[in-house]
C-alpha cells in the first residue's frame, strides 16, 4: 500500500492510500510514523498504524479538551465517546491521561469543593449531587467533601440566610422564617446547622414593617379582587393574608381601614 496523498485538515491531516484506504493523523504522528507520500506499508502496517493513530489523535483531543478546565475521567470518557472513539480505544487513552496526571479524580473532588467554598453558595449535600453528576465514586466525593468543614458550613449558611432575608424583607416575619429555611434546604445544607442559623439568624418581628408588608400585600389582593362583592372580597383577602403569615388581628384592623377608606 502507497501513499499517494496527505492532505493538512484543520487539525490533522488526512493520509490516502492506493488501495483507497485512509487515516487521520496528529502532525507529530505524521512525522514519528513517517507518513509522507510515496511510502509504502503492508496491509498489516497499515492496520497497525490506523490502530495507533486512533490512540495517538484521541489523546491529543483530550488533552486539548481538558486545558481549558478540570475534568473528570467521566467527562473526558464522555467527550471521546462523543468524537466517536471506540470503546477499545476509550480506556487506552483515559490510562495514558491518568499516567501523565491529566486525569485526577481526588484532585478533582478536592479543587471543586474548594473552590465551591470560595465563589458558591451550596450546602454539602448539593456539592455531593454534583459531584455525583462529574461521575466521581462515592469515595471520591468523601475525600473532597473533608474540605468542607462544619465550620465552613455554618459561615456560609449564615450568609445565605441573611441574603435571602434581605431580599424578602417585605413579607411577614412567619413567610420569611420559612422562605429563609426551605432555601437552606433546597441549598443542601444539613438540617443541623439549618437549625443552628435559625436560631443564631437576627431577625426579629418589627411591628412597623410587618405593618407595612401587610399592608402593600393587602393593596395588592383587593386590586386583584376588585369586581367580587365586599363580603367575598373581603374573605378572599383574609385567607391569602393568613397563609402569607400575617396575624387575624392585624388582618382585621387593615380590612377595617380599608372599609372606613371606601366608605
Amino acid at each position: 500500500m502507497k501513499i499517494v496523498q496527505v492532505k493538512k485538515m484543520k487539525k490533522n491531516y488526512k493520509v490516502l492510500f492506493d488501495s483507497g484506504d485512509e487515516l487521520i493523523a496528529s502532525e507529530d504522528f505524521l512525522i514519528m510514523a513517517h507518513l509522507f507520500k510515496d511510502q509504502e506499508f503492508t496491509e498489516e502496517e497499515f492496520h497497525a498504524l490506523q490502530a495507533q493513530s486512533g490512540y495517538d489523535r484521541g489523546v491529543q483531543l483530550a488533552m486539548n479538551y481538558i486545558s481549558y478546565q478540570l475534568r473528570t475521567k467521566k467527562e473526558v470518557d464522555q467527550y471521546l465517546k462523543e468524537q466517536e472513539f471506540s470503546s477499545e480505544d476509550r480506556p487506552k487513552i483515559l490510562t495514558r491521561l491518568i499516567e501523565l496526571r491529566l486525569i485526577d479524580d481526588r484532585f478533582y473532588a478536592e479543587s471543586f469543593v474548594r473552590t465551591q467554598l470560595s465563589l458558591g453558595d451550596k450546602g454539602p449535600k448539593q456539592l455531593k449531587q454534583k459531584m455525583k453528576q462529574k461521575g466521581l465514586d462515592d469515595e471520591t466525593i468523601e475525600y473532597g467533601l473533608t474540605f468542607y468543614t462544619k465550620d465552613d458550613e455554618l459561615d456560609l449558611a449564615q450568609a445565605v440566610a441573611l441574603k435571602l432575608n434581605k431580599r424578602i424583607h417585605h413579607k411577614s416575619y412567619r413567610e420569611r422564617l420559612q422562605k429563609i429555611r426551605m432555601g437552606l434546604m433546597q441549598k443542601g445544607y444539613d438540617t443541623s446547622i439549618i437549625e443552628q442559623v435559625m436560631q443564631q439568624i437576627s431577625l426579629e418581628l418589627d411591628e412597623e414593617e410587618e405593618t407595612v408588608a401587610l399592608e402593600k400585600t393587602g393593596e395588592q389582593l383587593l386590586r386583584r379582587h376588585a369586581r367580587l362583592p365586599l363580603a367575598k372580597r373581603e374573605q378572599k383577602v383574609k385567607q391569602s393574608l393568613y397563609t402569607k403569615g400575617f396575624s387575624l388581628e392585624a388582618i382585621q384592623i387593615f380590612l377595617e381601614k380599608e372599609r372606613e377608606n371606601e366608605e
